[in-house]
């Protein structure tokens, strides 16, 4: 199993991030971390130098800070994620959140960082992760004809969504959120197993009602369900959303 997305550098890891990273070892093959901002870059790249055999990272900007990035800023930024390139496995999370950000001009501003993110991704030869909550529409339309793979993360989007995501070829990425929606587990019935990854988006969403922090060994219960709707093995689904995670992030060394 491959936690294909968690967020490791969080303050709610300040005081145990070594027997975390431990307990994850125990049961994945490897746990992306994905940095938001340069901040969080820098933790997650330390925390990749400390752990090189099992930590991966990705780099990107969150929704809410790109919804009010200038172009001066998101310069700055993508100078800073091409000076590490050969320490990341992927740019983003990046892309629209119309969850949180209401306003229209702050959402169109969303999808052109997302679009200049989609050429940074090319040009620098690296896969895309999005982030899309409730704009998964939106998303598309920008992404559609990309030119390297795409990864939707933690994807809670209808069954309508998920075929025409799928249908381009990009991978979707399921959280705990799984466990308790039915209609997620109906959205993605007829969707390939192998476009699938399995994250736990680490702290938030655990999976366990009586443990509110999240963290990467948690991941099985969300492989578990997963094998349920698809009527295989824990093991059989942890290793093809392994596969697929391998693939996607080009983990060649797994």
């Amino acid at each position: 199993m491959i936690d294909a997305h968690c967020h490791l550098y969080s303050d709610k890891y300040h005081h145990d991030l070594h027997e975390v990273v431990q307990r994850a070892q125990e049961k994945l093959q490897a746990a992306i971390v994905s940095a938001v901002d340069l901040e969080s870059l820098q933790k997650s790249l330390a925390i990749r130098r400390k752990y090189s055999d099992f930590i991966k990272v990705t780099a990107g900007i969150h929704p809410r800070h790109g919804a009010r990035v200038n172009k001066e800023e998101l310069s700055q930024i993508w100078q800073a994620i091409k000076s590490v390139k050969e320490e990341i496995v992927a740019l983003g999370e990046v892309g629209p959140d119309f969850y949180h950000i209401k306003d229209q001009r702050l959402r169109q501003r969303q999808l052109e960082v997302l679009e200049d993110a989609m050429t940074q991704a090319e040009a620098m030869g690296l896969p895309l992760v999005i982030h899309a909550r409730q704009a998964e529409k939106a998303a598309l339309e920008v992404v559609a004809h990309c030119k390297t793979e795409v990864l939707f993360h933690c994807f809670a989007g209808t069954r309508e969504m998920a075929r025409e995501i799928t249908a381009h070829g990009f991978y979707l990425s399921l959280s705990a959120i799984l466990l308790f929606s039915s209609e997620l587990q109906k959205a993605i019935t007829g969707v390939p197993l192998e476009l699938i990854l399995t994250e736990t988006d680490s702290p938030a969403l655990s999976p366990r009602r009586t443990q509110r922090r999240n963290e990467p060994a948690f991941l099985e219960t969300i492989v578990s369900r997963l094998a349920d709707l698809y009527d295989l093995s824990v093991d059989k689904v942890g290793s093809i959303t392994a596969a697929n995670a391998s693939r996607f992030y080009r983990l060649a060394d797994l």
